[in-house]
């Protein structure tokens, strides 16, 4: 079984090696859409996760409305409505779901899921009163927090979230990395310091 994640994983950057991608900016922030590079293969949560990195990017986040509206009207747009895509969002090891990239839970101030069902089972909404629930979630959910529909694609055509097979064939998207160093420049050195 070790060989197989092994040769999986060294295919999968052999096709990265000496690769020129194409990334889109979108607010801010630079995004690869792997259903724009025609080298980069639809893949698994696990492997598309691993593939971003391998670019030194990462699977997206969607933390704020505008940020998940942004990318779906670029996909509609771009001609992309009819993929699903990856993020990073799962709820892997939890009941809850996070986003990877960030560690950061979903915002219960907005849903962007496909249907109520899944907010609700992502404890974004109350199962009594789908408005009530405005504070983001804290403790994790009882589930069997595996890999069936653990993980959060962009589901066509509306490109609404949607829990998915983290084993499942799908292309994503990877976001630049957000750096957190600072560059301060260099300090001078004078003789009084040695």
């Amino acid at each position: 079984m070790a060989k197989i994640i092994l040769i999986c994983l060294l295919s999968v950057l052999a096709c990265v090696s000496g690769q020129r991608i194409t990334t889109i900016h979108l607010d801010g922030v630079q995004y690869f859409i792997s259903r724009m590079n025609p080298y980069s293969p639809e893949l698994n949560y696990f492997l598309a996760y691993q593939y971003c990195r391998s670019l030194g990017l990462q699977l997206a986040s969607f933390e704020t409305k505008e940020k998940a509206e942004s990318m779906t009207t670029y996909l509609k747009n771009a001609g992309y409505g009819n993929y699903d895509f990856w993020t990073s969002g799962n709820r892997l090891g939890t009941g809850m779901f996070l986003w990877m990239s960030t560690g950061l839970p979903f915002n219960a101030t907005f849903d962007f899921f496909e249907n109520s069902a899944d907010a609700i089972q992502a404890g974004l909404l109350d199962p009594v009163d789908h408005n009530s629930n405005t504070s983001p979630q804290r403790t994790a959910r009882d589930s069997s927090s595996g890999a069936e529909k653990g993980c959060v694609i962009l589901k066509q055509p509306t490109l609404k979230w949607m829990p998915e097979d983290c084993s499942a064939v799908k292309d994503f998207i990877c976001e630049q990395t957000r750096c957190y160093y600072y560059n301060y420049g260099s300090i001078p050195v004078s003789s009084a310091q040695g």
